[in-house]
């Protein structure tokens, strides 16, 4: 079977995108071990029919620079259940690709995730993909005041030596987590006591319900932890060893320092070893010669990567005494800075940013540009965003299992320093959780999947009659209509033909042609997709990979507000509020017919000027009074909140972009049916009433099937199927009051999202963007992340706050 080695474009001009074979601008580079993937995603929280954007970042695990060239990234939202609500294929273009969901309006409350991976991270298993929950809320009714009951139940508290294991007459420091049912830390205190009740030590929480406290074992006592106000709940601390050693760190100015600490009656010199790695390299080892009790080292903190590195203490026969995961910053400086024109704007009022680089551009730079959000505060989690670029890169994605809200932990607060909540974080989770010692027995082996690109189309030809494989035949595959390029293909000694890496954009409908090997098309053609994403989601495997975000005090309200706003303004604009309705006899209108067989409310044959419109949509938006288009792919007729049911000739059409794909030239009329009667299609028996979105019927030369995959002509040796490609991103809109009519003027702009650039381009280290307020007022949270050109992990935010107009 041939390979196709050249780069060849394809213009599909009836399918209004674009097919091409892709192949990767040079070789991989052997450092690229292991992949990590990203997404900045514009939000947490959102309402039914809202969007929710999206960037990927595809780095490299080892120093976190974008991964070069082509490479297909797949992007998935599923609910609760493991339901998969909706799916992107993206290709990610030296590293990084941006695309969008739309939320049905249909969607039910609740927390959703973000499921993202390549084929490569497949070998790695659930772990290594990218999850972010986000939350889709719609309050309808005021929210309630006060807040919820803080009675704790069913709460579970793990103790967790430093280093791993208790020492018998030793200064050991304990971690200590508690949890409710939901895997939430919560606030706790409680004490230690001995088997004869005599107190020990006590203990509190500082963070997200963890801690950390000193005791001592000695010898013929037991050790229970109790958590006060629980009296029936007691938790049996581990044995101590007589012979171990525990570890103790901390940071000391420039350097770390590790205390050691043997069981005091302990007697006799120890040769020890002391080894520090970092994603499965070893730093670097040194010998620890322990002749009392305690011994300390202390380690320059240069010599450690920024992000987590595991310390490994090793006895005489090299064996692990105790081992700990710490997380070291080394990279405190700001790469860059977010200027807001001023702090507070009125509603609807234009805010300027600036934004510049602080790297030096002689020896790095931002080339690829980064992706800028403008948010509501309210549509984040209770601490803000909770997963950033950097908390991923460097946190979650290098421990087994979920952070709690890992990027609060790269904050300081009044009364606990990042430094501390990191330092918790590595206590809590230990070097059991440290990723890359699972990934470490996979640096020798070969991975398959590292070149996934493109989409890949093959199948088989036979012969007409007898159905045996038809070898060295001619397979010849290109758009369904209009100019373009033909890729061509042997079939093998088993009938079978490919053609790989080919980018198709949204759905494209393609056409396959085949011969034997006399020129006769007297074959038949198959066609074998196979699934790209995975067919099944354990909504098990995500509970283990997901935390639950907590909503911030003012979503419901915010939702209820926005809620609010729209409906006042449909009710003053037509719309006519109705109170209980009690059925007295039920109706049933008869037979009325669409299109050429019955009488719509409007009708409009199609000129040679209305036939230069791209496709039907926008000669719907711009040509037909009542119809609206809201981006590209919500339509309503008039003020209906449904969308319409489109009509191809004689056959329902649900596929937006099948009725796109439809050549101008071929269509004759376009007729409407407002949402204003019932309606009854034939044996289809739809009932299309007032809460429904009406019709558009669109009538053709020669009716759909030439273009419909379900209804395409028969013919020997060709098949026309639609193949589903790349999505294409769409564009975020951003209104301009200035411009608009009276009508867009009056209502009511409740964006929480004011502004979305995946792709923000700085030029000589600087950028300057403008963005208008919406109606929504409080504190707006400007998020920046990028990745430069040598792997730093870029990441700041600014505030704005949005008043309300003085009276």
């Amino acid at each position: 079977m041939k390979q196709i080695l050249t780069f060849i474009l394809i213009i599909l001009t009836t399918l209004g995108g674009s097919s091409q074979v892709l192949k990767q601008p040079g070789t991989v580079s052997d450092t690229i071990l292991y992949e990590k993937l990203y997404l900045h995603i514009d939000r947490e929280f959102y309402s039914p029919g809202d969007n929710v954007w999206f960037k990927s970042y595809l780095v490299s695990g080892i120093n976190h620079q974008l991964i070069p060239g082509f490479k297909n990234v797949y992007v998935e939202l599923i609910s609760e259940a493991g339901d998969v609500i909706d799916r992107r294929l993206m290709l990610s273009v030296n590293g990084v690709a941006n695309n969008d969901f739309h939320l049905p309006e249909f969607l039910p409350n609740g927390q959703y995730t973000l499921r993202a991976y390549t084929r490569y991270l497949r070998n790695f298993g659930e772990e290594s993909f990218f999850h972010q929950n986000i939350a889709v809320v719609r309050t309808t009714d005021l929210p309630e005041s006060g807040g919820k009951s803080g009675v704790m139940e069913d709460i579970d508290v793990a103790f967790l030596p430093e280093g791993g294991n208790l020492v018998l007459n030793a200064v050991n420091h304990i971690a200590f987590k508690a949890i409710d049912k939901s895997g939430k830390g919560i606030p706790v205190t409680g004490k230690v006591v001995d088997n004869s009740g005599l107190e020990v030590a006590t203990f509190e929480t500082t963070y997200k319900g963890m801690g950390k406290f000193v005791m001592m074992p000695q010898e013929g006592k037991e050790y229970v932890a109790q958590i006060d106000g629980h009296p029936g709940l007691k938790f049996p601390i581990a044995a101590a060893s007589p012979d171990g050693v525990s570890l103790h760190y901390r940071e000391s100015g420039t350097n770390l320092q590790f205390v050691f600490n043997r069981n005091f009656k302990s007697v006799g010199k120890r040769n020890l070893m002391l080894i520090a790695s970092h994603k499965g390299q070893e730093l670097f080892r040194e010998q620890v010669l322990m002749d009392e009790f305690q011994q300390a080292v202390s380690i320059y903190k240069g010599h450690f990567p920024h992000g987590i590195s595991k310390i490994t203490l090793h006895d005489e026969q090299n064996d692990i005494l105790s081992e700990r995961l710490v997380f070291v910053r080394n990279a405190d400086e700001k790469y860059l800075r977010i200027s807001p024109g001023k702090k507070e704007y009125l509603p609807r009022e234009q805010i300027t940013l600036q934004i510049e680089s602080l790297l030096n551009s002689v020896d790095d730079s931002l080339s690829n540009g980064i992706s800028v959000a403008v948010v509501n505060e309210n549509y984040f989690s209770k601490e803000g965003k909770s997963q950033t670029i950097e908390s991923y890169l460097l946190l979650d994605s290098e421990l087994k299992g979920p952070v709690e809200s890992p990027a609060s932990c790269f904050t300081d607060e009044e009364n606990i320093t990042a430094g501390e909540k990191l330092n918790l974080v590595m206590m809590i989770n230990g070097w059991r959780r440290y990723y890359w010692d699972e990934i470490i027995p996979y640096f020798d082996k070969p991975l398959p999947d590292w070149d996934d690109t493109g989409i890949t189309i093959s199948g088989q030809v036979k012969t007409l009659w007898s159905g045996k494989p038809v070898s060295g035949g001619l397979v010849e595959l290109g758009p369904f209509s209009g100019q373009f390029l033909i890729l061509k293909d042997t079939t093998d000694e088993n009938g079978r033909y490919s053609f790989n890496r080919l980018y198709l954009k949204n759905s494209a409908l393609v056409m396959i042609n085949a011969w034997n090997h006399r020129g006769r098309q007297n074959v038949q053609v198959s066609l074998k997709l196979e699934s790209l994403f995975d067919s099944i989601v354990s909504p098990l495997n995500l509970s283990r990979v997901t935390r639950r975000i907590e909503e911030h005090e003012g979503i419901n309200l915010a939702s209820f507000n926005r809620h609010l706003a729209e409906r006042e303004f449909e009710l003053e604009h037509g719309s006519i509020l109705l109170g209980d309705v009690e059925i007295i006899e039920e109706y049933k209108s008869g037979p009325v017919v669409v299109g050429n067989h019955g009488f719509p409310d409007k009708g409009f044959m199609l000129t040679d000027a209305d036939r230069e419109h791209y496709d039907i949509i926008k000669y719907l938006e711009f040509e037909v009074p009542g119809i609206f288009v809201y981006g590209e792919n919500e339509i309503r007729i008039g003020t209906s909140d449904k969308p319409p049911l489109f009509f191809i000739d004689d056959y329902i059409e649900k596929d937006l972009d099948r009725i796109k794909y439809i050549p101008m030239k071929e269509i004759i009329k376009v007729e409407i049916i407002n949402p204003k009667i019932d309606l009854k299609v034939g044996d289809a028996a739809i009932d299309v009433t007032k809460k429904d979105g009406g019709v558009i019927s669109i009538l053709t030369k020669s009716g759909f099937d030439s273009f419909h995959d379900e209804y395409a002509r028969n013919i020997n040796g060709r098949i026309t199927p639609r193949i589903r490609g790349f999505h294409q991103a769409r564009e975020f809109y951003i209104p301009a009051f200035s411009m608009a009519e009276q009508y867009l003027e009056e209502k009511p702009d409740q964006r929480p999202t004011l502004y979305w650039e995946p792709y923000l381009l700085l030029k000589n280290n600087l950028a300057e963007i403008e963005f208008q307020a919406s109606d929504m007022t409080g504190p707006y949270r400007i998020i920046t992340e990028g990745i430069s050109n040598k792997g730093k992990i870029i990441f700041e935010t600014a505030l704005v706050n949005v008043k309300k107009k003085e009276e």
